[in-house]
């Protein structure tokens, strides 16, 4: 199997609330790092480790991975915190 899948890397900010949500929701800004297709079947394991080889990477922020097939979709967390 070689199905393959869009995604996006976002850097997330370092705090994800800015605020009260009533009303109607309050912006809050993801950094577009990258964007890529990705092989379905090698899993999270190969592409974390793709990603964390980037010059964007900072160990120290938190990363979401967006994909078109969910199965690509997580998020990275910084060194030292669960994932």
């Amino acid at each position: 199997m070689n199905d393959r899948t869009f995604l996006r890397v976002y850097r997330l900010p370092e705090k994800l609330t800015n605020g009260y949500c009533f009303g109607g929701g309050v912006p809050i800004t993801f950094l577009n790092v990258d964007w890529f297709e990705a092989l379905v079947d090698q899993g999270r394991e190969p592409l974390t480790a793709f990603i964390k080889g980037k010059r964007y990477f900072d160990p120290t922020a938190r990363f979401l991975v967006l994909a078109d097939d969910p199965a690509l979709t997580f998020v990275i967390e910084p060194a030292g915190k669960p994932a």
